[in-house]
């Protein structure tokens, strides 16, 4: 007898929101890839919530073929989370690879669907549960910890590259709910599946309380993907033949026309952040240029107290020396000697007789 009590009934709410939010979320017109892959993973955690409303309600004792209907693919939901953190920060899809897992758990479970009640009984007693429960569920553990990790690796690089260029950080925080959900679910699962191997066997009510937590989740980032859904969100993205060294020249005169080679406490990180881009673009940019971030500012001050000296300046080497940044007398002859091939006390005495 099919009847729908509070688990079933509660269960079958949350699933029902989650199914309308991903119909929602995969008609929207902006950053489509993103929220068509959250959608997805909404489509997948309700469908892992399906067959605890249906075995809650009574459908399989009323309809025992229902048994092994593939609706719970829980090895999706790694990789979805994943794509959806890379489609709305780098705006590319994953690999198939990362198919892989899911479409096998997915084709084992429709493979043996078809097949009598009786048959799938069988299977479940003789192979499933001796052979294929274990290894699974150590799958899904793996998969969930390891897209954990390097969905958090992407989101940070997201969160950087957007702090980098003085971009809003709301697209990073959209993207840290998913990224949460994952950390959370991976660590009730966990929970479930020590409690199972070292108290006592978890039966099937005693997971009410995972999957109305994976429908709670579900519900939450669901909502925040929807509310944001058509927000900008820049994506990382640099020219795939990007020319360095027009690149470097452009910063280097950049560096010229701001004066900022006069500060003596300039740095590659500070520079980076007056050009808008990050260290290691900048030292790439700089080297292939020229001979790299140090001695290409050194050899703009010394270019600064050279054009001084040949104007007719009287101050004092030091002097010129440190107003145009350089902290000290041994890295300003260094500096110049390495420009001009004489020490600056040499270059001033040549300019003096010519001058004459």
């Amino acid at each position: 007898m099919i009847r729908f009590g509070a688990w079933s009934t509660v269960l079958a709410v949350l699933a029902v929101q989650l199914l309308v939010l991903a119909a929602a979320l995969a008609a929207m017109r902006a950053n489509r890839l993103a929220n068509r892959l959250l959608a997805a993973l909404l489509l997948v955690m309700a469908g892992m919530m399906i067959p605890f409303v249906l075995g809650y309600a009574g459908f399989y004792d009323a309809y025992p073929w229902l048994t092994a209907a593939p609706f719970s693919i829980p090895l999706a939901v790694g990789p979805l989370v994943y794509a959806h953190v890379v489609a709305l920060a780098e705006d590319r899809p994953l690999r198939a690879i990362h198919v892989a897992a899911p479409a096998a758990q997915f084709a084992y479970q429709l493979a043996l669907f078809p097949f009598p009640v009786a048959s799938k009984t069988w299977w479940d007693e003789q192979v499933h549960a001796p052979f294929v429960a274990a290894p699974l569920a150590a799958a899904i553990l793996v998969s969930m910890a390891a897209y954990s990790l390097v969905s958090q690796r992407a989101l940070r690089r997201y969160e950087q590259w957007l702090a980098e260029r003085r971009r809003s950080p709301a697209p990073a925080r959209r993207l840290r709910t998913a990224v949460l959900l994952l950390a959370i679910l991976l660590c009730a699962r966990a929970g479930y599946e020590l409690f199972d191997a070292m108290v006592r066997p978890i039966d099937y009510f005693d997971l009410f309380g995972f999957y109305l937590l994976l429908g709670a989740l579900g519900l939450f980032v669901g909502v925040n993907g929807w509310r944001h859904a058509a927000d900008p969100a820049p994506a990382i993205a640099e020219p795939a033949e990007r020319n360095w060294p027009a690149q470097g020249a452009e910063w280097l005169q950049r560096l010229r026309d701001g004066g900022w080679w006069r500060e003596p406490s300039l740095d590659l990180a500070r520079l980076a952040r007056l050009l808008g881009t990050n260290t290691s673009h900048l030292s790439r940019a700089l080297n292939a240029a020229g001979a790299g971030f140090a001695a290409e500012l050194a050899a703009i001050r010394a270019e600064a107290v050279a054009a001084a000296i040949d104007a007719g300046a009287e101050a004092d080497l030091l002097a010129l020396a440190l107003d145009a940044g350089f902290g000290s007398k041994a890295s300003f002859n260094r500096a110049f000697r390495a420009r001009y091939g004489v020490s600056p006390s040499a270059y001033r005495a040549r300019r003096r007789r010519l001058s004459e």
